[in-house]
């Protein structure tokens, strides 16, 4: 039998989840322990905010997580299904069916709704990559939005190729209108120069790239393996003076070969102390510390750098090229970093009146990213708003019946969960799911497998029309997957057990010691 007990709080989850999919998901309040409270919509920020201590939950949380961090888009889908499989599974375990039956019958209906996927599937060029973007762009209803920022997102994926999730990065700053989101061919890093008497733009130079922090070296300090440690006992203030002014020309010697090499930037993953920022202004060197090493990274593909240690391995060799310049955004200094000598690296610069919208806003950019990507490289498309479930919750139903016994009623339930997705969007966007989910039948019935949930115009329509709500067929397979492999998983615990418990069971019967080993 399924244990309800032990999966209740991954139901109440994937309810919470469930009422948050689609372009008017409800917002939650988190409150956290510290009295934290955030407003979102977001399945994966709730996920990721959640205080979790129920072993199923983490389950839950860790799979659902893991699929985001993967895919870039899908987690709310994944729970939501995840949960109606639940729920259908306590109705045939009601009905006397074991596990073991509920997990054959969900398999084959899973076989069943993966072939519907792929017999429903059109190919991307029909559409546009846009279209796919602006599906997955839920974090913005405004129309003129969403048709601008798809187009920079279909650009960006374009320009990308294959490995866009690399080469793409979201920044997002609260100030301003979502209109204002800009693509930036370039890198963009949410800080500026370390001082402000630096040069602000610097165009065409060298760019080096370190990863630790810039500072005179300390006298007996070696990089790589040690061969001979020698230490310095500079008892006297002459001796100190002595030692100090060598290490601040030492400095300054690899301070002037690197301006020589052709350095103009230094951009550091760690800090620029302060006793050698006036240094660095007055050779004319613009210093942007704290920087993270996936940001070094990314910059490094653009103006083919080389990222090294310290400034004193720098040489022409390892300089990147390009231009960077400091400009006042949203009341703050943002680095733009740009350059033509390496890779395509692109930045949707994103803007939102207030923190709740801009975390909103650059979730679904980062999802839309992913979406194009993901369609791009297969080609292929369903049509979006629920329509590919209710398709494939279609023919798992007709499918079904040529199934015997258990495993039947099994497959007929997973039909039935299939539908949770188009009735939770139904719900979200207003409408009676229950009349929604009788108008998508009968549209399967007449083998019209494009009509869905158009949340937007508020109504159940043909999803492929004048602008078409696509999602990529990869991601919907990997959902009805992955959701089936957590329900399963969740479906065969019948019992939860502490590790501790499995050791010095209570009764164990001692073996007998000799009375000489016991001395």
């Amino acid at each position: 039998m399924v244990n309800k007990e032990l999966v209740g709080g991954v139901r109440t989850v994937c309810d919470v989840v469930e009422t948050a999919l689609g372009p008017f998901g409800a917002n939650k309040l988190l409150i956290q322990r510290d009295g934290t409270v955030t407003a979102t919509a977001s399945s994966t920020e709730l996920l990721d905010r959640l205080d979790v201590t129920d072993p199923a939950v983490t389950l839950l949380d860790s799979a659902a997580s893991d699929f985001g961090d993967q895919r870039g888009d899908g987690t709310g889908s994944v729970v939501t299904l995840a949960g109606a499989l639940l729920r259908h599974a306590d109705r045939l375990a009601e009905r006397g069916l074991h596990p073991t039956a509920i997990e054959q019958g969900y398999r084959a209906g899973l076989d069943i709704a993966l072939d519907a996927i792929d017999h429903t599937a059109r190919p991307l060029s029909s559409f546009e990559p846009s279209a796919v973007a602006r599906t997955a762009l839920t974090g913005t209803r405004n129309p003129q939005v969403r048709r601008s920022v798809s187009a920079q997102v279909a650009e960006a994926v374009a320009d990308a190729g294959a490995d866009a999730g690399e080469r793409i990065r979201v920044v997002s700053r609260t100030g301003g209108a979502a209109a204002e989101t800009d693509l930036v061919s370039g890198v963009v890093l949410e800080r500026g120069p370390v001082l402000e008497s630096m040069p602000r733009s610097r165009s065409g130079t060298g760019i080096a790239l370190l990863s630790s922090t810039v500072d005179v070296p300390h006298a007996g300090s070696q990089l790589g393996r040690v061969s001979r440690r020698v230490e310095f006992e500079a008892d006297s203030f002459a001796d100190r003076e002595a030692l100090a002014e060598h290490e601040s020309g030492t400095f300054t010697d690899q301070l002037r070969a690197a301006v020589d090499a052709g350095c103009g930037v230094v951009i550091t993953e760690r800090a620029i102390n302060e006793r050698v920022q006036s240094e660095l202004a007055a050779a004319g060197v613009l210093g942007i510390n704290r920087v993270d090493a996936d940001e070094l990274r990314l910059i490094a593909r653009a103006t083919d750098a080389t990222v090294v240690p310290t400034l004193a391995q720098v040489t022409e060799e390892t300089l990147g090229r390009g231009s960077v310049d400091v400009r006042r955004k949203a009341g703050r200094d943002m680095t733009f970093v740009t350059s033509d000598a390496g890779e395509t690296v692109q930045t949707l610069f994103c803007r939102a009146p207030d923190p709740r919208t801009v975390g909103a806003f650059e979730r679904s950019v980062e999802a839309a990213i992913a979406s194009t990507a993901a369609a791009i490289r297969e080609g292929r498309v369903v049509p979006g708003g629920g329509a590919v479930e209710a398709t494939a919750s279609w023919e798992v139903s007709q499918q079904a019946r040529s199934l015997s016994g258990r495993q039947q009623l099994a497959a007929e339930e997973f039909g039935e969960a299939l539908m949770a997705v188009p009735r939770a969007l139904a719900t979200t966007a207003g409408l009676d799911a229950g009349r929604a989910a009788v108008r998508l039948r009968v549209a399967r019935s007449e083998g019209r497998d494009s009509i869905g949930i158009d949340a937007l115009a508020g109504t159940t329509a043909d999803v492929l029309g004048e602008l078409p709500i696509v999602e990529p067929v990869s991601l919907k397979r990997d959902v009805l997957t992955t959701a089936t492999d957590l329900a399963v998983q969740l479906i065969r615990i019948d019992e939860r057990l502490h590790a501790t418990d499995l050791g010095d069971e209570e009764g164990a019967v001692e073996e007998d010691v000799p009375d000489s080993e016991a001395a």
